[in-house]
């Protein structure tokens, strides 16, 4: 978040420089993802003004850009499509309503605190996930660079050679082979967009183009509420703040691994749902963090928010001045840098890998990446993080229960020698039930199926020595042994309570279900006072 502190003479040439540089990688992908999304131009140029402003106001991570980018591009063409088709009177103004939306929901996230679990989500969803918006996007642009969407396309020799397709293809070359080291000091797209325009301008060629940003600031748009769209809003909002959220704490983490630096992840996501509230205000795509953008800013000497103030300063002033020119850059140039932004967003390296991991991952990657174009994205991350979740809980509970031990005298190898030495002198009349570690809900079958499958006709004890966490249902799975112990009338004890898990079982007046002079505060003295029960 900007303070004062930020304001000072040995960073802000830095941020100037890093503000002026970001603006120029940022332009042509704001013109880009705004035509895409069917909002026009402007919705992709003053998203980047709005979310990129009051992100580095309100954020918290330093040297963020802010802006529209490919997942939630891609998100907002199926909203917009959608809620057209169903309320062709409200549609558009409720898909706005819902960019403001999630940014509520972004505040909320950042309120109460959940920004550090959206980046618990296992790589292969993730990987999934993003290459699946790759295909997606790639697919949007078949049309503009061929003249056809996909299920109407059909290559041929005059679809390739029309001046529209081979200006796109031009371009989409030039993107793939502008050298990097030239990229530093003129981005690739930047060539592509001037080359484009210059061709279009001296070649007289008819084509669609981008058309003029008008001059004028876009104005305030109250949100509606459309009842036969009311779950699809809240929906999509969701998925727009989830999208934006994902994008913006990755882009974070990239920034500390940069600087050795630490982001707030909760102040980030309010800066980021302040950012995308007053951009559905004023008719912009929803925006999160950019990682190429940001890291642009970062090596071109941005340090401060202030340099992100700035990327937004200079995006306005271009296009108040200079908006009318955009009406002569092709259609086809955005095309051709979409297409390159979907091909390299797909993570080919894991894809190469796919032979070398375990057979679970490269299904739930390439799940989570057939969902997403065949489905929607939202069903595609949550399912994903569904069946990632489910596998993960298996195999900590595989782990937990090889905390859980129940053994006689001859097996109790972990007992201090007097504790096995008072074990051994009740002839194995007394079985020892040891839970180390955290015990989570996936152990609690486990649990009771050990101890149903030993002897119950032998005293049971307890023993949470080493247990630091024992869930709800754990709980409820110790006090079903206890009271089938006591149904039967054989002894049940427990030993070593400590005060965490006493308050799990408090929950529940576990310990209300047997006797107080069965409850031991240490191991030792539980088994000393079965010893003496077995000598009398």
């Amino acid at each position: 978040m900007l303070s004062l502190s930020h304001f000072n003479r040995q960073t802000i040439k830095g941020d100037i420089f890093g503000a002026l540089t970001s603006t120029i990688v940022a332009l042509p992908f704001a013109l880009a993802f705004g035509v895409t999304s069917g909002a026009g131009a402007s919705a992709g140029i003053y998203c980047a003004i709005l979310t990129g402003l009051f992100a580095s106001l309100f954020g918290g991570t330093n040297q963020q850009i802010s802006g529209p980018n490919t997942g939630l591009t891609v998100a907002m063409v199926a909203i917009l499509t959608s809620f057209v088709a169903q309320s062709p009177d409200n549609g558009i103004a409720a898909a706005f309503t819902v960019v403001s939306l999630a940014g509520l929901f972004q505040m909320l996230f950042g309120i109460f605190k959940l920004g550090k679990y959206f980046i618990l989500v296992s790589y292969p969803v993730i990987s999934g996930f993003t290459s699946g918006i790759g295909v997606l996007i790639i697919l949007s642009q078949l049309e503009p660079l061929f003249g056809h969407s996909l299920p109407e396309l059909q290559l041929s020799l005059s679809t390739l050679t029309s001046t529209n397709t081979l200006l796109g293809l031009a371009c989409l070359v030039i993107l793939f082979l502008w050298p990097q080291r030239f990229s530093r000091i003129v981005p690739a797209s930047i060539i592509a967009v001037t080359g484009a325009t210059i061709f279009f301008v001296f070649s007289g060629a008819e084509m669609p183009v981008v058309g003029a940003i008008s001059s004028e600031l876009p104005s305030f748009n109250m949100p509606i509420w459309d009842n036969v769209l009311a779950s699809e809003m809240i929906k999509s909002a969701l998925l727009i703040a989830t999208l934006s959220t994902l994008d913006s704490l990755m882009t974070s983490l990239t920034v500390d691994s940069i600087t050795n630096e630490l982001h707030d992840s909760d102040q980030e996501l309010v800066g980021q749902g302040i950012g995308n509230i007053v951009a559905g205000l004023f008719g912009a795509l929803p925006g999160g963090g950019a990682t190429m953008r940001t890291v642009t800013n970062l090596r071109a000497g941005g340090t401060t928010p202030l340099s992100g103030i700035l990327h937004a300063i200079f995006i306005l002033a271009i296009v108040l001045w200079a908006g009318e020119y955009t009406a002569y850059i092709p259609v086809a140039v955005l095309a051709a840098i979409l297409t390159h932004v979907g091909i390299s967003i797909i993570d080919w390296n894991f894809l190469k890998r796919l032979h070398q991991v375990p057979l679970f991952s490269a299904g739930l990657m390439l799940s989570t990446l057939v969902m997403s174009v065949a489905f929607d994205l939202v069903t595609a991350v949550l399912v994903g993080v569904f069946l990632a979740n489910l596998v993960t809980i298996r195999r900590l509970s595989e782990i937990q229960l090889d905390n859980i031990k129940l053994c006689t005298a001859k097996e109790a190898e972990h007992l201090s020698a007097p504790e096995r030495e008072l074990l051994a002198s009740m002839d194995d009349s007394v079985l020892l039930l040891n839970i180390s570690g955290p015990i989570g809900f996936g152990v609690a079958r486990g649990l009771k199926q050990s101890v149903s499958e030993s002897d119950q006709n032998k005293t049971l004890l307890i023993d949470l020595t080493d247990a630091r966490f024992v869930g709800i249902t754990s709980t409820i799975a110790i006090e079903e042994i206890i009271v089938s112990y006591r149904n039967q009338g054989r002894d049940i004890l427990l030993s070593s309570v400590c005060e965490r898990v006493k308050a799990d079982f408090d929950k529940l007046k576990l310990l209300d279900k047997i006797s107080a002079e069965h409850v031991f505060s240490t191991r030792l003295e539980a088994l000393t006072y079965l010893s003496e029960q077995a000598k009398s």
